[in-house]
């Protein structure tokens, strides 16, 4: 471990409390919804509205970001996270939660925005393993919030959960503020990432629309399909966001440090192809329901899962090094990441909605075929980000070092 690493994983840390904002509404919803009256949208909304400002000002958000510090950023969006739980804990009806959820969006894209940043400044040597760390912030906040807010909905309040939460960013945030300086590279104007950071987004964005929306919905999945009880279902979900680890730590190991396309689209290609296939097995069409049980279609999930942890490794460790071959300045890493929070946060609004819409009206077993198709174009985003920043490496390279 070198000196960076506690800065590191202070950072990914935050990002794991912030992430777990996403689970611990779908572990509270049933009781919101006995004390608020919430109907089944207006839950549906309520869990989903922490993307809302990632889809809709994930871009703009990221530009301006990077005039400022990275750990001023950070430090406000963690504030607002926690300031956005209490005022949840208090709510006295629906549209007063509705209102803190919003805020509470604000603060998490603030968080996903500058914390990869700063790893990325911070890494150097180290930028791919840490950026793979970085890459399972979700899928662990939202396995450790969905957890623990339901074993403990059995036990106490919603509301006191919620300030549970929040009071975990509080006590994490006076780290935040005490990060050590590093040398932070901001931008003086408004400077727009170049088109293979948006072709790369847009790549991770038909991935997170995939996995966000199997997860999403996979409780109901398993539920409705394969006879388990919603306790064991919400289990079996929180170990299939946690097993994408797996993948990211061998995405950490295998991705190397070269300027070569060749191995991260090989990575890519394995964690989207495997795992579209696995899901024929987890998704099974007629007569082949028959010869399969609950058990082994939670392992099939589980196991694609876990592989499929690649692609949101390689992708992160990919930005810094797609914004050196475009020749462009490091300083444009903050404003793509804005860009990543975007395509990430529209895919994981449109995933839950478009997998229930497609097996409410064909049947489950048309989830294995969307994901097919949602991989293949995923794939190819990430192919075109790659190309893009081969031909814009062509020209004279003027941009700064990675650190």
């Amino acid at each position: 471990m070198t000196k960076r690493w506690p800065t590191i994983f202070l950072l990914w840390f935050a990002g794991v409390l912030a992430a777990a904002q996403l689970g611990k509404m779908a572990a509270l919803i049933p009781a919101m919804r006995a004390d608020l009256g919430l109907t089944l949208t207006g839950a549906g909304l309520m869990i989903s509205l922490i993307e809302a400002g990632g889809a809709s000002l994930g871009s703009i958000a990221g530009i301006v970001a990077a005039r400022f510090s990275g750990r001023a950023v950070l430090a406000t969006g963690s504030t607002l996270v926690a300031v956005a739980g209490l005022a949840s804990a208090a709510a006295p009806d629906a549209a007063w939660l509705y209102a803190a959820r919003l805020i509470e969006s604000i603060g998490y894209l603030m968080v996903v925005i500058a914390a990869p940043s700063l790893i990325a400044m911070t890494a150097g040597r180290d930028s791919a393993a840490a950026l793979a760390l970085w890459s399972t912030f979700v899928p662990i906040g939202i396995a450790a919030g969905t957890m623990l807010s339901g074993f403990a909905a059995s036990l106490i309040d919603w509301r006191f959960i919620l300030v549970f939460w929040a009071v975990a960013v509080l006590v994490t945030l006076p780290k935040t503020f005490r990060l050590p300086v590093m040398a932070e590279h901001r931008q003086t104007g408004f400077a727009v990432p170049p088109l293979a950071v948006w072709a790369l987004a847009l790549g991770f964005g038909f991935y997170t629309t995939l996995e966000v929306g199997v997860l999403g919905m996979l409780p109901a999945y398993l539920a409705e399909i394969w006879g388990f009880s919603i306790a064991t279902a919400g289990v079996i979900t929180g170990l299939t966001s946690a097993a994408t680890i797996a993948g990211s730590f061998a995405a950490a190991r295998l991705i190397g440090r070269s300027e070569d396309a060749r191995r991260p689209l090989a990575l890519i290609a394995t964690g989207l192809g495997i795992p579209a296939l696995l899901f024929f097995p987890a998704f099974p069409a007629g007569g082949s329901a028959a010869c399969l049980s609950g058990t082994t279609v939670a392992a099939a999930v589980i196991a694609a899962n876990a592989i499929s942890g690649l692609v949101a490794a390689v992708a992160f460790a990919r930005l810094p090094m797609l914004l050196r071959r475009s020749g462009v300045p490091l300083s444009l890493v903050t404003a793509s990441n804005g860009v990543f929070a975007q395509f990430g946060a529209s895919g994981s609004l449109i995933g839950p909605p478009l997998i229930g819409y497609v097996a409410s009206g064909w049947g489950w077993s048309v989830v294995a075929p969307l994901v097919a198709g949602l991989s293949l174009l995923s794939f190819a985003g990430f192919a075109l980000g790659e190309r893009l920043a081969e031909r814009t490496n062509k020209a004279p390279d003027h941009s700064e070092a990675l650190p």
